[in-house]
């Protein structure tokens, strides 16, 4: 089995062009958060981790604070497939 290090996925800033965000899923209490990916690029280019290059699936390694419900640290990170409008795509 891989580690996201192994795997860090998609870079970010190939996800501009069919408008997805970054999902962080606690897996230990399955609470979904959609981030703005635009916004996630300009925090991880601030605290010097990266941008637009780094990898969707490495996004959860720089997660800071625990989940709100259970105060678990397990996350993973995924493409949000949304519509600005917060809408789901159709098909």
């Amino acid at each position: 089995m891989s580690s996201d290090a192994d795997n860090p996925g998609v870079p970010l800033g190939s996800y501009r062009e069919i408008d997805a965000n970054v999902l962080l899923t606690c897996l230990a209490f399955l609470l979904h958060r959609s981030l703005d990916r635009e916004k996630v690029i300009a925090r991880l280019e601030a605290r010097g981790l990266g941008g637009a290059d780094t990898g969707i699936r490495a996004v959860a390694s720089f997660v800071e604070e625990p989940c709100p419900r259970c105060g678990g640290r397990r996350v993973e990170s995924r493409p949000d497939f949304k519509t600005a409008s917060g809408q789901a795509r159709p098909g």
